[in-house]
């Protein structure tokens, strides 16, 4: 039994690894050299994104692996909510903030 929590462990942090490496295949085409203030891997608010899951969000999955059933399920839906979370914050961490003005009234009114 502890071999096979062994199994399941290693599979789980292969997986978050491809995961990783899916969500920095997406990035937009050009990106060389600094983008928001990082240069090359990823943001800050990724990489603490990245520790929660690896963290506390794998010891969810990994004991309600352990119970199965509806609280297995559950954990599954909570796991995609939580990647669709970081590729939400990926995407946003690579492009520029719009600029104050970019809405102005008057483009409406005319």
């Amino acid at each position: 039994m502890a071999e096979l929590q062994g199994l399941m462990e290693r599979l789980e942090r292969a997986v978050s690894r491809l995961e990783l490496l899916s969500a920095e295949s997406h990035q937009p085409s050009g990106n060389c050299g600094e983008m928001n203030g990082v240069n090359g891997g990823v943001a800050p608010s990724v990489e603490a994104f990245d520790k929660l899951m690896n963290g506390m969000v794998a010891e969810f999955l990994k004991k309600s692996r352990i119970l199965a059933g509806d609280v297995e399920t559950h954990a599954e839906m909570v796991h995609s909510a939580f990647q669709a979370q970081r590729a939400f914050l990926l995407m946003a961490s690579q492009y520029q903030q719009p600029q104050e003005d970019w809405f102005l009234e008057e483009d409406f009114m005319s």
